[in-house]
This record gives structure tokens, sequence and C-alpha cells, in this order.
């Protein structure tokens, strides 16, 4: 058990280090200088710090995907150690469990260093058909550990199917974070609720006009404090975090945003004083 936990440890420590690295690259710096009215002018809203920023992105985008080869090497090495766990003659079934369980943990840290790798390029994955409410049943069962016992989870879908053509496991994971951010804004415990439905939205075409486009939704809403206003413009942004510098990297709902728009989808919030309610929207095949 203390080697499985020591090989959980270690690779989340190597990738929040990496993660940590990227953030300090291409976070811009705060400050501002005194512009002519007398007041701060902040430095990003300057073009040369515009420029600045945007070079250090990509330079990001290049440093995750040397970053990435060299974790996953790490993660071969963890993965095959907690299989032999496993297959070990002699193993108890409580510590059978726990290696299956980090093996998978493995898996999906493995994945997401493959999607950081290609955050700064595009990534059509594997689209197949789904049904969306399958993606979020499959979601909450893995949230409801982690939220559990102050957050309370609940689903709801409709009967019928929502059909879908995509990556599911991008799908999923742009569901977990949404989740996982929900569950850090309730640090004393609330309400997450997921839910699912069709939506129509008038969307711009080419030329002039507007036309109806019907939508899988996935909503992913919390009884949290809520995002102020004057962030939530600013939310979705790379490396933008309001969380401390050890608790996040600012790369969650940049992802979430990026899965949505790769799939022709659009991401949308509501958030008050009563909580905050994401809303995933991709078009329904």
């Amino acid at each position: 058990m203390d080697a499985i936990a020591c090989a959980d440890v270690g690779a989340q420590s190597h990738l929040g280090a990496w993660l940590d690295r990227l953030a300090s690259l291409a976070r811009p710096r705060t400050g501002g200088s005194a512009n002519r009215s007398g007041g701060t002018r902040s430095r990003d809203t300057c073009p040369d710090a515009e420029l600045r920023h945007a070079q250090k992105l990509a330079l990001a985008g290049r440093l995750a995907t040397g970053l990435v080869h060299d974790f996953n090497n790490a993660l071969m090495v963890a993965g095959a150690c907690l299989d032999l766990i496993a297959e070990t003659p002699g193993s108890t079934c409580i510590v059978r469990d726990q290696a299956h369980l980090a093996s998978t943990a493995v898996r999906r840290a493995s994945e997401l260093a493959r999607r950081l790798a290609t955050f700064s390029r595009p990534d059509n994955g594997s689209r197949e058909p789904a049904d969306l409410n399958e993606i979020v049943r499959s979601s909450a069962q893995l949230v409801g550990p982690v939220a559990r016992p102050l957050v309370e989870v609940s689903v709801c879908c409709p009967a019928h199917a929502l059909p879908v053509r995509v990556d599911s496991a991008q799908i999923e994971q742009a569901i977990l974070n949404l989740c996982l951010n929900a569950r850090d804004a309730m640090p004393g415990g609330g309400a997450l609720h997921l839910a699912t439905r069709s939506a129509i939205r008038w969307m711009p075409r080419d030329g002039d006009g507007r036309v109806p486009v019907t939508y899988g939704v996935v909503e992913v809403s919390d009884t949290g404090t809520g995002i102020p206003r004057d962030l939530q413009s600013q939310i979705f942004e790379p490396f933008f975090t309001t969380k401390p510098a050890d608790k996040g990297s600012g790369l969650g709902l940049s992802m979430v945003r990026e899965t949505a728009l790769a799939h022709g989808g659009l991401v949308e919030l509501t958030s008050d004083g009563l909580g905050t309610a994401f809303r995933i929207l991709l078009p329904l095949s």
C-alpha cells in the first residue's frame, strides 16, 4: 500500500512541478505604469505586453511537448510496477484493488499529459457516436468519491438519448474539470448537480442572419459563492486562476473551452451569489 501511495504521489508531484513551470512562464505579470491621466495602466493592456504574452504561450506549448515525453516515461515505469503488484501471487484483494485504481489514475495522467502537449495545437481526437447522457453518468460515478461527504452529487438526464459524435474521453475530462472546480468552490459543503438536455441556439451563419442549431447540453451547477462578474471574462484564459499557486495551474477551464470548440460547440457561464452553472453545448448528431 505504501509503495502504491508513493508512486501516485510521486507522479502527481512531477506533473505539478511541470505545470508550475509552464504557468510561471505563460502567466502575465501584474503591475502597471503611470498613464497620461495620472492613473495606472496594466501592462497586460499594452500591445507589446500582449505580444510578449502570446510568445510566452507559444513557448509554453513547445515546452509542454518536450516535457510530456519524459513524464510519460515515468508513468510507464509506475504503471508497470503497479501491474506487477496487482499480479503478484499472494496479494490481498485490497492490494490488488488499490493497484488497479492507481493504474487507472496513471492512465488518466498519461492522457492529461498528452492533452497538455497538444494544447497549443489543433487536436481532433477520435470522434465516435455516443450518448451524452451516458458520458455524464460515467463522469458522475468518478466525481462522487472525491466530492462526498461534504458535497452531495446528483444527476438528472432525460429518458431519451442525446446522440453526439465526440471523443468521449475528452468530454468526460472536461466535465470532471468543471465538477472538481465546483467542489473546490464549496469548501464548507454544498450541492453539485449534473444535468443534460437539448437546447436551440441561434448562431451566426456565413453572410447575414442567424440559423438555429440544436445542441446537447451538459450543465454542471453548484451552490458555491459564485464567480465575481469582473472575473467572468477572464476565467477561460490559459493559466488564469484565482486559486493559490500550489492549488491550481489555470489550465482546467481553458481546456474545457478548447474541447468544446474543437467539437463544434461552445461553453456558457451563469454565476451569481447563489452559485455557478457551466454549460457545455455540443452539436447533436
